[in-house]
């Protein structure tokens, strides 16, 4: 004798049958939900139902591109409705205790209310909205601009949660843009050739900077061994910015100075002020002064570690290594390698600067964000501000213009690999601003 629970069950199951026998409309439910196995649903929600368009502030138009997709191919020519659902602000609002309003229409185009999907197909062709007019848009002020899909042909129902994409609009003030440097890194071709050096040669003091958010430290080499290093920027055993090392705090800022490493002493040498979070924007600034044998570290603006570091001769060069000459290839000044490709940043960039000085922690505090007229600034000798947000090229901003290309991250160096690679781009963040003063 089946139990109650199992004759509910065979219940369920039975009317599951009989209405997929019968064949359902999408509005079968009051909710425009339906047991069909077939659903529509926008692309832009398989992540997250709100969609940050975050706006460079010196940009007057900013398109963004949604398509509509089908659980299971199209049973035949499919035309699905759409529209900006002013409605839908409330529920928006109600779930993320916000008071935002809808985006105004002066702000943007949308030529489009509905897209055909082709019998057998499971997506529709993109459709494209262009935010416009924005040098007159409201710094730092936040619209929401949903669409939601509003009708769908027979048999085809929605996917509940995933009808509606709430773009969340907002012209930023701050960085927007920055480069994925997960599987490649950056290779500065110019610094191979005399015609590059007068850039990185006869430094009497010197400054490293970067924006960098490092996604994760717990990663490993495609055979599995577990990677103990970050590489930020530098030459490897020469000069060296990274994060952690063999036998050193894995989350801590290190220096590596003509094989010197400081903070030293291994594990046990562990500085807070040093320690980067998973996920996190920093800031990171290194200062050398040869002459007074000071080198010091700043996070975010701020003095995080002074020690000596000292050098055997009165001048540095970026482009005379240590080992092997110009031979060996594995020392090279580089933006998220070191020596081999595990050693990768596994994360975004932002903002790297080399200076021909020990710039002040005054200096290093205002321009966290940006250099203003960095063509005007001879010891500014490389500039990358990594905003480009599309291709594999990253722009030297400096009077030196030796631009950086990307290499695929599988590239040993060192071998002689130059294989070209994919540059991600993050178009939509925010990097914190940290050097407002109240």
């Amino acid at each position: 004798m089946p139990t109650m629970k199992l004759r509910i069950s065979i219940l369920w199951v039975l009317l599951a049958v009989l209405a997929l026998a019968t064949g359902c409309k999408s509005d079968d439910y009051g909710d425009g939900s339906t047991p069909l196995d077939n659903a529509a649903f926008i692309d832009a929600t398989e992540v997250s139902p709100d969609a940050a368009v975050v706006i460079r502030k010196d940009l007057e138009t900013f398109p963004r591109e949604f398509s509509i997709k089908l659980v299971s191919p199209a049973p035949a020519d499919s035309e699905i409705a759409f529209t900006v659902d002013e409605g839908a602000i409330g529920t928006y609002n109600r779930r993320h205790g916000t008071s935002y309003t809808l985006l105004p229409k002066t702000y943007y185009d949308l030529s489009e209310t509905s897209v055909h999907i082709g019998a057998g197909k499971t997506i529709s062709d993109p459709v494209t909205i262009v935010f416009k007019g924005l040098d007159a848009m409201e710094l730092d002020k936040t619209y929401l601009f949903p669409v939601s899909i509003t009708q769908t042909p027979g048999g085809i129902g929605l996917v509940k949660g995933s009808e509606t994409v709430w773009f969340v609009v907002k012209r930023s003030s701050a960085i927007t843009t920055a480069a994925d440097l997960t599987d490649c890194y950056m290779w500065i071709p110019s610094y191979e050739t005399p015609a590059g050096w007068a850039a990185i040669e006869g430094f009497k003091e010197l400054t490293f900077e970067c924006l960098v958010n490092i996604r994760d430290f717990t990663h490993k080499t495609a055979i599995g061994y577990e990677i103990n290093v970050t590489s930020v920027m530098g030459v490897e055993q020469w000069l060296l910015m990274r994060v952690g090392d063999s036998g050193y705090p894995r989350q801590q800022i290190q220096m590596n100075i003509g094989g010197a490493y400081w903070p030293g002493n291994g594990r046990d040498w562990i500085v807070p002020a040093l320690t980067l979070d998973p996920g996190e924007w920093y800031h990171l600034a290194y200062t050398w002064d040869l002459a007074a044998s000071i080198g010091r570290l700043y996070v975010n603006g701020k003095l995080a570690y002074e020690t000596t570091a000292s050098w055997a001769e009165d001048t540095f060069n970026l482009n005379l290594l240590k080992t092997g000459g110009l031979e060996d290839k594995g020392y090279r000044f580089f933006i998220g390698y070191s020596y081999d490709p595990d050693r990768p940043l596994y994360g975004l960039i932002s903002e790297a600067r080399v200076w021909s000085k020990a710039r002040t922690q005054e200096e290093i505090f205002r321009d966290m964000y940006k250099v203003e007229n960095p063509e005007t600034l001879p010891e500014l000798r490389g500039y990358w501000k990594f905003d480009e947000g599309r291709g594999n090229k990253v722009i030297d901003h400096s009077q030196y213009h030796n631009d950086a290309e990307c290499l695929d991250g599988k590239n040993n160096f060192e071998n002689k690999e130059r294989n070209e690679g994919t540059l991600k781009w993050n178009n939509a963040i925010e990097i914190p601003v940290l050097n407002k003063v109240e």
